[in-house]
């Protein structure tokens, strides 16, 4: 596709509502071999519940299941995207520490799924889901869509910015860190337990939970990897 076929398709779709933005990302995603996607678009500050944009065609009762169970908070896709742009292939490991929600996805016919990530200059990510029921993704295929993928993620995510992030709105002042809290989030954002972290710092767990409890409540955060994202961004670890 030449440049400026590529331009002008991208200022199209910032114009598209919802409905027509579901409706072109079906039709990418059929040309890509999948079924399902579930676009999230995630604000730099506040909570990811309340606050980030979804378009998705995921079952419906799938969704209700995931939003009932609070997965969103514990779904490691998530926490990977928001604190990395390496896209990441859905297996039964990812899901290690969560298992009843891999059984979910695939009881609802979620079975090989990918996921990409957008971060933008102003902290936002967007996090775009593809999957189907049947075929494993193979190496080949992943290496021959990897661009088309994040091209359509760049465009979802310049389009719903666009729509639901004021441009000139300036974002809350950080509230800075104590040494030890920033210490402590530098250890959770290395996948580091309470415990380990403890044993680490030669802390106890509830005062690792502490410094943790004060640096999510500091940051605006909903839990702990919402806390590292905003403090890494803020420049803060």
């Amino acid at each position: 596709m030449k440049t400026y076929q590529i331009a002008y398709e991208n200022q199209c779709i910032s114009h598209k509502t919802e409905s027509q933005l579901i409706d072109y990302t079906l039709k990418k995603i059929h040309m890509y071999g999948f079924e399902y996607f579930l676009f999230r678009l995630i604000p730099r500050y506040g909570n990811i519940v309340t606050h980030s944009k979804t378009l998705t065609n995921y079952p419906k009762e799938f969704i209700e299941q995931y939003e009932s169970n609070h997965y969103v908070q514990r779904n490691p896709i998530v926490i990977h995207c928001q604190l990395s742009i390496s896209p990441i292939i859905w297996d039964e490991e990812v899901f290690h520490d969560v298992p009843e929600l891999w059984e979910s996805t695939q009881a609802y016919g979620l079975n090989h799924g990918w996921s990409q990530s957008v971060h933008d200059s102003s902290g936002v990510v967007s996090i775009l889901s593809l999957a189907r029921s049947n075929t494993p993704l193979t190496e080949l295929e992943f290496t021959e869509k990897a661009a088309d993928v994040l091209w359509l993620c760049n465009q979802l995510h310049t389009a719903m910015t666009a729509r639901y992030l004021p441009r000139h709105e300036p974002p809350p002042q950080a509230t800075r860190l104590s040494a030890r809290e920033s210490e402590v989030l530098k250890w959770t954002a290395e996948g580091k337990t309470a415990f380990d972290i403890g044993m680490i710092l030669s802390l106890t767990t509830r005062t690792v939970n502490f410094h943790i409890s004060s640096a999510i409540r500091k940051m605006g955060a909903n839990n702990k990897t919402s806390a590292v994202v905003i403090a890494t961004k803020s420049g803060l670890l």
